[in-house]
This record gives structure tokens, C-alpha cells and sequence, in this order.
């Protein structure tokens, strides 16, 4: 029942929702694409049209199934021409995708899409994605394996490999990504942290720079997250992430003492709650100091009840029960808010 709750309630191990201004990262991937592609051709400038494409080769499916679905759709466009000028051999990958469901469970129908411009390194990421990604797609995909494949484009020279990589690691909860000290070089993440064009990829960007070692990388999260818990709240969530992995202790206090701004709105104190819980699943030893923290917020207003009782769930302790029980016994508490404490609390017994 909890969990029901939690899914319904969208309280995860998901990444931060992008800033209302920012472009989104999008919620399907182009990795998603390819390893849940019903066909997979390369496809070529049409000897009879040369502005439209035609299949030269299937990746994936059989000259049928291709020969039964429709025309690719896209016209050739002038960074393709200028490609196909200097070698008539280059071929753009094209994706048939079954139809699915997004978050919102709308259904959504198949069709083509422009994949990218083939080049010998983006011919092998697509050949050992298909081989490692077989699983990925279906029950419960191995995150971990996942972080560790894309890990190695993070530095890749193709901007398109890195952006795939960064998509990728943006999704992945938190705790499997907190071996990437380094991976990425500080000047790198600054630069695209600073290059509007680059403002989806911030909250990874964040999260990242929260993990480096280096005293620059350091100095920049302690002015991001400070700056965003006394004054914005784009990005709040990654940057209270990041500003943990940086300075632990400090960083969380400095979270509490923004969850108690009478200015927050729900959705910012939420974002709060959310990197408390992150921060101490990623770092077990900062939960003692994050459970007062709960306990002292809860203290002084139970509206955020349901959120820190989902916040704590994967962390199997029982620190808060005594504190939910006083939430429940309050005359002011709404229906909602005390069937979910009832629900964890009667879970708490069991055992």
C-alpha cells in the first residue's frame, strides 16, 4: 500500500524536474529508443529523390517488416547534404518505435524517428548498447550497469555521445552515481554550466560538480547551493544534493534552516525533503542528523508528514514512528495525511 502511495504521490528516487524556464531533458531517451525499437535501419539520400531518405541497411528487423511500415518522413537537411557531399557512403540511423506510455500513462503511437549521423564511434556505441542494453528495457532494468556503460561517454569528444551519457546519468538514482568523483573534468562541467544553451543538463551538471574533488569545484557548490537555499529555487533540489556531498553536516543544517522559511512553497519544500533523503541514502552517516532534522520539521508543521515518512522508507528505520503517532494524534491533521501515517506505522509493527 505504501509503495501505491508513494508512486501516486510521485516521491521517488527520480531526478529533479527541470526549472519552468529550462528546456526538459527528455523522459525518453534516445537509448530508450533504439533498445525498445521495433525496426532500425540506416538510411540514405533516395537515388530518386535525393531530399528524402530511404533504407541502405537494417540494424534491426527483416526487409518485411520495413517493406510494410511507412516512408521515412524527414526531408534531407543541410547538415546532412553538406555530410553526404564529402562521403556519399555516410548513412543517418532512423528508428520505427513501438508505441508506449509516458508518465502521464497517455499512449503514445509508434513511428519513425531521425536518429543521428552515423560516424565510426557512434557505430560502436550503438553496436555495444544493443549488445549490453538487452535487459534494460523490460522488468527492472540494472541502473547499475546502466551508470557504468554510460560513465565511459562522459568525456567522449561527440558532443551527441556525451549528451546521451549525461541523459543517462541524470535518470539514475542518486546513490549509483556517487562513484563518479572526477569523472568529468571541473572546467568541463563549469563551461556548460555557464553556456545557456546548456541549461537542461544543469541538474545533472550539479550533481556532478558535487562530487569532484577539487577545491574550485567545492567553492563553485558552496555558492550554488548557498545561493539557491537563501534566494532561487531553480534547481533546488541538485544543488541541496550537491552541497551535501560537499560539505555533509553544514549543507544539511543549512537545508533546514531553508525548510523553515515561511516563503517556501510546498514544491520547494518538497524538493528540500527530497535531497535530505537522497543525501542521506547516498551517505548513511549523515541519517542520525537528517532524522532530527525531520523530526524538528515535523514538530513545527505535520503538512509535510507524507513526504518525510516516504523520504525515510528506504532507509528501514524506525527513528520516526514515535513522531508520526504524535502527527496522527493532532485534531488538525488532514484524512489523507493520517491514513498514510496509519498505513507506515501498522507496517512498523509488523515488522
Amino acid at each position: 500500500m505504501i509503495a501505491v502511495l508513494a508512486f501516486c504521490l510521485g516521491f521517488g528516487s527520480r531526478p529533479a524536474q527541470a526549472c519552468g524556464v529550462c528546456v526538459e531533458l527528455p523522459e525518453y531517451s534516445l537509448a530508450d529508443q533504439i533498445l525498445s525499437a521495433r525496426v532500425i535501419v540506416l538510411a540514405a539520400p533516395s537515388p530518386d529523390n535525393p531530399f528524402r531518405f530511404t533504407p541502405v541497411s537494417i540494424v534491426k528487423g527483416t526487409p518485411e517488416q520495413v517493406e510494410a511500415l511507412p516512408e521515412i518522413p524527414f526531408l534531407v537537411d543541410s547538415v546532412a547534404r553538406s555530410a553526404f557531399r564529402v562521403d556519399p557512403n555516410r548513412t543517418v540511423l532512423m528508428i520505427y518505435r513501438a508505441g508506449y506510455r509516458d508518465k502521464a500513462g497517455r499512449g503514445l503511437s509508434g513511428g519513425w524517428i531521425k536518429g543521428f549521423l552515423m560516424t565510426p564511434d557512434r557505430t560502436q556505441f550503438l553496436e555495444t548498447l544493443r549488445a549490453k542494453g538487452q535487459g534494460w528495457v523490460s522488468g527492472a532494468p540494472d541502473r547499475a550497469a546502466q551508470v557504468a556503460f554510460f560513465s565511459d561517454y562522459l568525456t567522449h569528444e561527440d558532443r551527441m555521445l556525451r549528451n546521451a551519457a549525461l541523459i543517462e546519468i541524470h535518470r539514475a538514482p542518486y546513490r549509483l552515481v556517487t562513484h563518479l568523483a572526477d569523472a568529468v573534468p571541473t572546467a568541463q562541467l563549469l563551461q556548460d554550466l555557464r553556456n545557456p544553451n546548456r541549461l537542461a543538463y544543469a541538474p545533472v551538471l550539479i550533481r556532478l560538480l558535487g562530487l569532484q574533488s577539487d577545491p574550485k569545484a567545492n567553492e563553485r557548490v558552496r555558492l550554488g547551493y548557498q545561493s539557491a537555499l537563501r534566494d532561487r529555487p531553480l534547481n533546488l533540489y541538485d544543488w541541496g544534493l550537491a552541497g551535501i556531498a560537499v560539505d555533509r553536516d553544514q549543507a544539511i543544517l543549512e537545508i533546514e534552516k531553508s525548510l523553515l522559511r515561511p516563503d517556501r512553497t510546498d514544491e520547494e519544500k518538497r524538493n528540500l525533503i527530497r535531497s535530505l533523503a537522497d543525501g542521506g541514502t547516498a551517505y548513511p552517516e549523515t541519517r542520525p542528523l537528517i532524522l532530527d532534522v525531520f523530526k524538528r520539521q515535523l514538530d513545527q508543521d505535520n503538512s509535510l508528514a507524507i513526504w518525510i515518512a516516504l523520504a525515510v522508507r528506504p532507509w528501514d528505520t524506525s527513528a520516526l514512528i514515535p513522531t508520526f503517532e504524535a502527527v496522527m494524534a493532532q485534531d488538525n491533521l488532514d484524512p489523507a495525511t493520517l491514513f498514510f501515517l496509519q498505513a507506515v506505522t501498522e507496517a512498523d509493527e509488523r515488522g
